[in-house]
């Protein structure tokens, strides 16, 4: 009996070897800071090992800073064509920046708020690559810092110099001619 039990676990695992799903791996960035109100690309990449199919798909999905509950889907890609969520918060802000066919699976946010504090997950799938883990990226907004500004200008065969970010030092240097 033990002998027909082993020999019907080792006829499933050769089925599933010949006929079952292959894992996909896919990758991001562990964080990513991000400025107030800039664009942020989320970038994600995939291995797979069978061919780039047109059943292939993404999904992105946001659980904000502090939620405990389950990530909400905000961006969908399947077919060559996007498919954005149905999250207000992300609404016309999320727009598809990968490639498929180099398994670049990646996505840009618009007008990145602070409210968009929190994790993002990158899903996909390219049948039969359907089983693996989706990879995530904690995404940090930062507040936008004081430009540093640069000037230079010259007066009287002297050029002054100014630079800061909040204090300003400036340096007059004298021109020599000859």
């Amino acid at each position: 009996m033990d002998n027909y039990a082993l020999l019907g676990v080792s006829v499933v695992f050769v089925l599933a070897g010949v006929f079952g799903v292959s894992a996909i791996d896919v990758f991001t960035p562990a964080e990513v800071f991000v400025e107030n109100g800039t664009t942020a690309t989320l970038s994600c990449s995939f291995k797979s090992r069978e061919e780039i199919s047109s059943s292939a798909s993404v999904t992105w999905s946001f659980l904000q800073e502090g939620d405990m509950g389950t990530p909400t889907s905000i961006f969908y890609y399947s077919g060559g064509k996007s498919f954005p969520g149905s999250v207000p918060q992300f609404k016309s802000r999320v727009e598809w920046a990968g490639d498929m066919n180099k398994k670049d699976a990646s996505i840009r946010v618009t007008q990145m708020q602070f409210k968009d504090n929190g994790t993002f997950s990158c899903d996909v799938k390219n049948p039969p690559d359907i089983s693996g883990q989706m990879s995530i990226i904690k995404v940090r907004v930062v507040p936008s810092e004081v430009k540093v500004g640069v000037t230079s200008r010259s007066v009287r065969n002297k050029s002054v110099f100014c630079a800061g970010g909040g204090i300003f030092l400036c340096a007059v240097f004298t021109m020599w001619r000859q």
